[in-house]
């Protein structure tokens, strides 16, 4: 399937629709409508297809040694912060990432092979969890290996004001790991003021269901300031026909303003 970048919203927000949301689907679209790029999904699903296809040992640590000794996939130490660390398909090119990325691939790869495995936010660092083995645990950033004790290690010195919590270490939704890859993207291009790319990042963060309002505010205001007051007013129209209740009254009453200032 190949598809404009437009059209890859659709096929994000079509994603979220389903149970279990498809992690392979989604981390693709959402690299194709971030870059500006068409989706070439089945090509691209076909590349984890692949890796997949060379594992010879179909458990948690058989493909973790494939993925991460034996073809090298690594954290991107020297260019941590740059986005094409989020994208999977170049992630798969280059085979450096950063901990969420790389744990994309390690769980599509695990999933294909009908390896219980699942996704783990620990605040600060996402790790890869054995679902037969809850003792194993993967930083796919370092390609090691690790318990839940050097899991609690590694947050304290991440995070060393922070008190470790066990819910950290407890499986993450597919879903939940989207808008964390999400929030990452934003807070570069945040950092970098690009409003362009920040927009579409945007775009994709308010396409669950009744979405945050926070991030609402934040793309209306990111369009008006490039002088897409019109856009920004019927983007709230169309967010606040899907949402509910208080929210859904103060987008409304957003979108009245932006299009006050335009009469």
């Amino acid at each position: 399937m190949t598809s404009s970048s437009d059209a890859s919203i659709d096929i994000f927000s079509a994603a979220l629709l389903k149970a279990p949301v498809p992690l392979d689907e989604a981390t693709f679209a959402l690299s194709a409508y971030c870059q500006n790029r068409a989706l070439h999904l089945d090509v691209e699903l076909r590349l984890l297809d692949d890796l997949a296809s060379r594992v010879i040992t179909p458990s948690f640590l058989g493909i973790a040694t494939l993925l991460f000794e034996e073809l090298g996939f690594a954290g991107n130490n020297l260019d941590y912060f740059n986005p094409r660390n989020s994208y999977l398909e170049q992630v798969l090119e280059s085979r450096k990432g950063i901990p969420i990325s790389l744990a994309v691939v390690m769980l599509e790869v695990c999933r294909r092979c009908g390896v219980e495995a699942c996704g783990i936010g620990m605040p600060g660092h996402f790790l890869v969890g054995d679902k037969d083995d809850a003792t194993q645990l993967l930083d796919p950033f370092r390609g090691k290996i690790i318990s839940s004790v050097e899991a609690e290690n590694l947050f304290a010195y991440l995070n060393p004001s922070a008190e470790f919590q066990p819910e950290f270490l407890e499986e993450t939704s597919n879903s939940t790991i989207l808008l964390r890859m999400l929030n990452n993207l934003r807070l570069i291009h945040n950092k970098q003021k690009s409003t362009e790319d920040l927009i579409r990042v945007l775009d994709l963060m308010v396409c669950w269901e009744s979405p945050p309002l926070g991030e609402v505010k934040q793309l209306a205001a990111a369009l008006d300031s490039l002088g897409k007051t019109d856009q920004a007013a019927r983007r709230l129209e169309e967010i606040a026909a899907r949402s509910t209740g208080e929210t859904k009254q103060q987008i409304e009453s957003l979108s009245t303003q932006f299009w006050r200032r335009l009469n």
